[in-house]
């Protein structure tokens, strides 16, 4: 199972996987996947994809609301 660790919003936060966004938000990586396709906000690192939560939160909102 993946594990999301809360960070306090202002300082550091970590970027995290594809599974870990799908484990947040209580969907599949299969979702995340198809919603990166439509502008999830996501930058590569390291030649993987990599998400900020408060980013995918703030897009996630505004997107569904």
């Amino acid at each position: 199972m993946t594990t999301v660790l809360p960070f306090p919003k202002g300082r550091f936060e970590p970027w995290v996987n594809k599974a870990q966004v799908a484990a947040y938000l209580g969907r599949s990586k299969r979702w995340v996947e198809l919603m990166a396709r439509e502008g999830l906000p996501s930058r590569m690192i390291g030649g993987r994809r990599a998400y900020r939560l408060s980013e995918v939160e703030a897009w996630v909102e505004e997107r569904f609301g």
